[in-house]
């Protein structure tokens, strides 16, 4: 592979401000956490903003009453998602609201979700507004991650 190389050091992931936001489902899959447990794994997309939000929803059979105050906060928040439905397939493309905050971590500072905000109580945000694309796209990766995606027909095997 030939790639010519150049140092940069400059950084261009800032995390989301802290507040209300819109936020639309990137991705969402049920998988299970490192103690075995089911849980919720969502990436979200932010209004107005290339960054996304990662959060999971863990399902606490011992602590039904902290699972369920958090699904309820989720359902009420995606309102064309139905209360209740975990065909997360059907989640992508929802657009909900939260409440951003940020935590610090390995010295670096994250926007995680402090909670989802109601439907009814986010009416008052701006609408939904994708993000802004950089003056420099042809340089740009395709997916908007910092990767580009590989088609289906490639081989991810390291050829060494």
């Amino acid at each position: 592979m030939a790639w010519n190389y150049q140092r940069d050091e400059s950084s261009s992931f800032k995390p989301i401000p802290e507040g209300a936001h819109r936020i639309r489902i990137a991705k969402a899959e049920m998988a299970k956490a490192s103690t075995g447990k089911d849980m919720l794994v969502l990436e979200f997309d932010v209004s107005g903003y290339s960054s996304k939000i990662f959060h999971n929803i863990v399902f606490l059979p011992d602590r039904p009453e902290i699972t369920n105050r958090n699904l309820t906060q989720f359902f009420s928040s995606f309102k064309d998602i139905p209360e209740g439905d975990f065909t997360v397939a059907n989640y992508v493309g929802k657009v909900g609201a939260c409440q951003v905050k940020h935590e610090e971590y390995n010295g670096n500072t994250n926007a995680k979700v402090k909670f989802f905000i109601a439907a009814d109580k986010a009416a008052n945000l701006a609408p939904w507004k994708e993000p802004e694309k950089k003056a420099d796209s042809a340089s740009a990766p395709a997916s908007g991650d910092g990767f580009l995606s590989i088609p289906q027909n490639v081989s991810e095997e390291v050829p060494f």
